[in-house]
C-alpha cells in the first residue's frame, strides 16, 4: 500500500502504481516548496490517494500509518489530540503538536475544562495534496506548541483544468460516505475548486444500560470546502479558502470493567463489571446520559497573497479567521448503578458529566491570525532566506459553560437539557450541582528568520531564530445549585436545581467570578534552531540538528481552588539523520534518524485530594504544575524497496524511551483545600502515551491483467505498536499495601493494549479502460480488541475505566472521475 512516504527517493504514482523520483514530492516542511529528499528533518509524508485506500477519515485513524504518530482518544473524534516522541497534551494545556490547515495554526478551543481537538478531525482528511508529519521541536517557522512536531495539512489547490470526480463508499455499521470534488478554470487567470465530504456510521459500542442510545462512538458529519485562485498579474497571486464542518453525533463512551469490594461504589460497580463479562460482548458498555451528544462546528476562511518582487524575492501574506464551537454531553465514568428510591421511577447515581447546557459549548473561541513573510535567495542561489512576523488573537464567543452532578447524588434517569429539566432527589445528602462558565483570550505574537547556506556544493549551513510573546486572560464563574423541597409540590422527591449561591472556591469574588486581573499570563520566550546536511553523493545526505522549542503556559480557569495558572516548558532537541535513495536491480530508499531530547518544566496535570472530613473545595480537584523534568531519545527509520516491476515492499517504524527524572509540586499554598497528591507518572516510568515501538510493513502486488481492463493491485499493510501507561506505576500504592498485609495480590495499573493488526485493499483502476475505480478495504481484519487509554480509579472512586479502539472495519468504494486527466 505505500502508506508512508518519508523522506525518500522514491513514491508510488497515485493513478498508475509505477515508481516515479522523488523529484515530484514536495513538502513545505520548512515554510518553502522543497524537494523531500533535501529536507533535514524527520518528516512522514501520506499522500491522498494513500489516506484514500487506508480509509483514513480524522486524527484518529491518521496514527494507523505514520508510526511515532500517537492519539488520545477519549471523549469524541473531534476532541483527539496527537502525541509525538513523548509530547502529549494533558487536559486544560495546549497542544504539544501543532496542527496546520494551509500554512495557519488550527483554531483551539478555550481549554477550559475538556480539550477542543486539534484541527485534524472528521471532514478534514479529504482532498489533499498530502499530510506532513514533522518530528520534534518545530518552533522557529511554527511557533510555540509545537514541541513534539506539526501536523501539516495541504489542500489540493485549483487547477487550470476541468476535472473532478464522483465517490460512494459502503461498509459494515451501515456506513455511508459520499465525496465529490469539481475543479472549473474560470478563466485564464482564475481557478476554483469546490469539495464536500459526508459520512455517517453507526456506532460500535453496545450500550445495555437502556438509557440513552443503544450505540456510542458513531459518525455523523458534513465537511465543505471552495477555494479560488486569482493571479491578478503575473507574480501577484491571491489564493483563498473558505471550509465549514458540522459534526453532530454520540461520542464515545468508557467501559467500566474492575471493581473495588472495599468502597462504596465499587461494591455497587460489581454487578455492571459481572454484566460485562457475562454477555461476551468486548463492546458493551453502560451509562446514565439520556441525551450524550458531541457536536462541533467550524468555520474558517484563509487568504494567501504571494507577490514575486523579483527573481529573487517574494512576498507572502496568511490572512485567516476562524470560528470553533464545540459542545460534549458525556457521561466521563461510565457507571450505571441503578437505585430505587420511589417504586415505578427509575434513579440512578449520575456519572460524573461533561455536560453543556442547551444554547452553551464547551469550547467556543473566534480566532484571527495574520503573518507577513518575506523569502528570498542571493543571485547566486548560495543562500535562501526567510523572516516574518506572527499574531494571533482568539477571542471567546458566547458561553463556555459546564454543569456537572455531584458524584453521590440520585437522580432521574430521564433527559434533561438545563437545571431546570434536571429532576434529582433532595432528601439525599449530595444534592448539589456545579455550574461554571468560562472565557479565555489568547494574544500570540512573534518575529522569526531562518537562513541556509551552502557553503560547498556539499555542505549546507542552516540557522534560525524566533522570539515568542504569548499571553492569556480568563475568567471563572462559579455557580452552586442544590435539589430542595419544592414548596408548590411538597410530595416531590425529585426537583429540579436552584441557585443557593456561588461554590466555596468562588464565594469571595463579586457575582461568583474570578476575574481576569487575576487569571492571567504573560511570557516571552526564544526558540532556534542549527543545522548542517552534507550530500556526500546526490542520493545520500547526512544531516545534524540542535533545537529549542517551548510550549506556552496559561491561566487555568477550571483550577481555582488550586493552581490557577502555569508557565511555559521548555524542550532541547539534538538530532542527527541519514538519507539515501538508490537504483539499480532493487531500487529504493532508506532513511534513519536518532533523537535525544530534555525537557524541563514540565506541564503535568496533577490530581489533588482532601482525605479530611472537613473539604472547603471538594474533595478533589486537578491543576497543572510545571513539575519536573524528562528525557527521551529514540530512532526512526523508513524504507520501500521494488525487487521487481509488480511488487513494491514499504516499512517504517519508530522506537522510543522515554523517562521522568524528577516531580517537584508545593501544593503549599493549596493545603486549605486539599492534602493529597495524586500523580500522573511516578519519578523514573516512561512519559504517559509514548509506545516504545510502532511500526508498519506493508506489501503491494500488481496483478498481471490485459492492459485495457485496468490496473489491478492488492495490497496488505501490518501494524504494530507496543503497549504504553496513561497513569503512574504507583497509582494503586496505597491499596496494594493494604492488600499485601492482608496477604492479597495487588491490583495492576494496566497498560494499554498492543496493537497487532492487518489491513487489506485491493484496488482497481480505470476498470475497462473508464475513468472508473473500485476498492475493497478492511481494517483490523483479525477483530483485535484494543484498549486505547485506561483510566484508573480503583483506589478513589472504586473501579477502573477504559476504552476502546475500532473492531474490524470493511467496505467497498466506487469513484467515477471526469473531465481532463
Amino acid at each position: 500500500m505505500g502508506l508512508i512516504i518519508s523522506e525518500h527517493a522514491f513514491a508510488q504514482s497515485p493513478e498508475d502504481g509505477t515508481v516515479i523520483s522523488d523529484e515530484t514530492i514536495v513538502v513545505t516542511a520548512r515554510r518553502i516548496e522543497e524537494r523531500l529528499q533535501d529536507v533535514p528533518i524527520s518528516v512522514a509524508v501520506v499522500n491522498q490517494d494513500q489516506l484514500t485506500k487506508a480509509n483514513i477519515v480524522g486524527a484518529d485513524d491518521l496514527a494507523k500509518v505514520v508510526p511515532g504518530l500517537n492519539v488520545e482518544s477519549r471523549y469524541s473524534s473531534e476532541t483527539n489530540v496527537f502525541s509525538i516522541r513523548g509530547f502529549s497534551q494533558a487536559l486544560r494545556t495546549q497542544s504539544s503538536v501543532g496542527t496546520f490547515f494551509a500554512e495557519v495554526v488550527a483554531p483551539r478551543g478555550g481549554a477550559g475544562a475538556f480539550p477542543g481537538g486539534d484541527g485534524a478531525g472528521p471532514g478534514s482528511l479529504f482532498d489533499l495534496q498530502n499530510v506532513q508529519v514533522l518530528k520534534g521541536p518545530q518552533g522557529t517557522l511554527f511557533g510555540r506548541n509545537t514541541t513534539g512536531g506539526d501536523v501539516l495539512l495541504t489542500p489540493k489547490k485549483p487547477t487550470d483544468r476541468f476535472e473532478g470526480y464522483l465517490e460512494g463508499s459502503y461498509g459494515n455499521y451501515s456506513m455511508f460516505r459520499v465525496q465529490g470534488v469539481l475543479n472549473i478554470p474560470l478563466a485564464s487567470w482564475a481557478r476554483a475548486r469546490f469539495g464536500v465530504d459526508r459520512q455517517t456510521r453507526d456506532g460500535f459500542l453496545n450500550n445495555v444500560s437502556g438509557i440513552g442510545p443503544k450505540r456510542f462512538n458513531d459518525v455523523d458529519y458534513t465537511a465543505l470546502r471552495g477555494s479560488l485562485v486569482l493571479d491578478l498579474t503575473p507574480e501577484l497571486e491571491n489564493y483563498t479558502i473558505v471550509s465549514y464542518l458540522n459534526s453532530d453525533h454520540v461520542g464515545s463512551a468508557p467501559q467500566l470493567y474492575r471493581y473495588n469490594p472495599n468502597t462504596s461504589f465499587g461494591r455497587r460497580a460489581q454487578a455492571q463489571v459481572d454484566r460485562l463479562f457475562a454477555s461476551g460482548d468486548p463492546y458493551q458498555v453502560e451509562q446514565t446520559l439520556a441525551n450524550p451528544r458531541s457536536v462541533t462546528k467550524q468555520f474558517q476562511v484563509i487568504n494567501i497573497t504571494k507577490w514575486d518582487a523579483s527573481d529573487y524575492i517574494t512576498v507572502k501574506n496568511i490572512l485567516s479567521y476562524a470560528s470553533f464551537k464545540q459542545g460534549l454531553r458525556q457521561s466521563v465514568f461510565g457507571f450505571n448503578f441503578p437505585i430505587t428510591v420511589v417504586p415505578g421511577i427509575a434513579s440512578n447515581f449520575p456519572s460524573p458529566q461533561a455536560f453543556n447546557i442547551k444554547g452553551t459549548y464547551g469550547n467556543d473561541q473566534r480566532s484571527f491570525v495574520e503573518e507577513f513573510q518575506i523569502q528570498g535567495r542571493s543571485s547566486d542561489g548560495k543562500l535562501q532566506y526567510q523572516g516574518g512576523l506572527y499574531y494571533e488573537h482568539s477571542t471567546p464567543g458566547d458561553l463556555t459553560q459546564n454543569a456537572s452532578i455531584a458524584v453521590g447524588a440520585i437522580c432521574q434517569a430521564g433527559p434533561y437539557e438545563d437545571l431546570s429539566s434536571m429532576r434529582c432527589l433532595w432528601a439525599s445528602p449530595v444534592n448539589t450541582v456545579n455550574v461554571n462558565t468560562y472565557t479565555t483570550e489568547f494574544i500570540n505574537m512573534a518575529a522569526y528568520a531562518q537562513a541556509t547556506y551552502a557553503v560547498t556544493d556539499q555542505l549546507k549551513l542552516t540557522a534560525g531564530a524566533r522570539l515568542n510573546y504569548d499571553r492569556t486572560k480568563s475568567t471563572s464563574q462559579g455557580l452552586l445549585y442544590r435539589f430542595l423541597p419544592d414548596a408548590a409540590n411538597p410530595t416531590a422527591l425529585f426537583v429540579p436545581g436552584t441557585l443557593v449561591g456561588c461554590q466555596v472556591t468562588h464565594a469571595a469574588y463579586a457575582d461568583c467570578t474570578v476575574g481576569s486581573d487575576e487569571l492571567h499570563t504573560s511570557s516571552t520566550r526564544p526558540t532556534w534552531t542549527l543545522n548542517a546536511s552534507y550530500n556526500p553523493t546526490d542520493d545520500v545526505m547526512f544531516y545534524a540538528t540542535y533545537s529549542r522549542g517551548y510550549r506556552q503556559g496559561s491561566a487555568a480557569p477550571a483550577a481555582i481552588g488550586a493552581k490557577t495558572s502555569f508557565g511555559p516548558e521548555t524542550v532541547d532537541n539534538f538530532e542527527g539523520g541519514v538519507k539515501t535513495s538508490f537504483q539499480g536491480a532493487v531500487p529504493g530508499y532508506f532513511n534513519l534518524a536518532g533523537f535525544y531530547s530534555k525537557l524541563k518544566d514540565a506541564q503535568q496535570l496533577i490530581g489533588l485530594q482532601c482525605t479530611r472530613a472537613s473539604c472547603p473545595a471538594g474533595n478533589s480537584a486537578t491543576s497543572v504544575f510545571n513539575a519536573g523534568k524528562a528525557h527521551m531519545w529514540g530512532i526512526e527509520f523508513d524504507g520501500s524497496l521494488r525487487p521487481a516491476s509488480f511488487f513494491r515492499l514499504d516499512f517504517s517504524g519508530a522506537y522510543l524511551k522515554t523517562r521522568l527524572d524528577s516531580l517537584d509540586v508545593d501544593i503549599t499554598p493549596y493545603t486549605a483545600n486539599f492534602d493529597n497528591i495524586l500523580f500522573p507518572a511516578a519519578v523514573g516510568d516512561p512519559l504517559p502515551l509514548t509506545p516504545k515501538f510502532g511500526g508498519n510493513v506493508s506489501g503491494t502486488f500488481t496483478l498481471p491483467i490485459p492492459e485495457n481492463l485496468g490496473k489491478l493491485s492488492v495490497s496488505a499493510l501490518y501494524r504494530y505498536s507496543t503497549s504504553f501507561s496513561t497513569a503512574a506505576s504507583d497509582t494503586n500504592a496505597a491499596v496494594n499495601a493494604a492488600r499485601a498485609a492482608l496477604g492479597l495480590p495487588p491490583i495492576p495499573v494496566d497498560n494499554a493494549t498492543p496493537v497487532k493488526q492487518l489491513d487489506l485493499n485491493l484496488d482497481w483502476r480505470d476498470i475497462g479502460g473508464q475513468p472508473i475505480d473500485f476498492s475493497i478495504f478492511a481494517s483490523n481484519v483479525t477483530k483485535q480488541v484494543t484498549y486505547t487509554l485506561i483510566q484508573p480509579l480503583y483506589g478513589s472512586f472504586g473501579f477502573d475505566l477504559r476504552y476502546l479502539g475500532q473492531p474490524r472495519m470493511f467496505g467497498a468504494r466506487l469513484r467515477v472521475r471526469f473531465g481532463d486527466e
